[in-house]
């Protein structure tokens, strides 16, 4: 399960700037994650359990995503399209030269706390 590997890395990072800020607790953590990462709303919720198990500074922690569509530009005939999960050629022209364009992402956006 990637998932917890990028929740672990996103809540170390926040927890890393949070105490550089002189926060003690975590209330909201605000992700960036694109349609193509494959993470379904049940698995992050997984993950993000996992991730805070031994984090008493994340222990009421909430998490709002915000979705990114995936999108794909065809270098062959300038056509762009949006998608699930990366595709292999053009929907338009059936060429192979493709540019991904967003669907990836997966970062931390913004966080609160006290």
């Amino acid at each position: 399960m990637h998932e917890i590997g990028l929740m672990k890395n996103a809540l170390s990072m926040v927890k890393r700037e949070a105490l550089e800020k002189g926060l003690n607790k975590i209330e909201l953590v605000e992700l960036v994650i694109g349609k193509m990462q494959g993470i379904t709303a049940e698995s992050l919720a997984h993950a993000l359990e996992i991730a805070r198990a031994d984090e008493p500074m994340f222990a009421d922690c909430r998490v709002k995503v915000k979705e990114v569509e995936g999108s794909m530009k065809c270098l062959d005939c300038d056509s762009l399209f949006s998608l699930e999960k990366p595709a292999e050629s053009c929907p338009s022209c059936h060429g192979r030269n493709l540019k991904l364009g967003s669907g990836l992402e997966f970062y931390v956006d913004s966080y609160t706390g006290n």
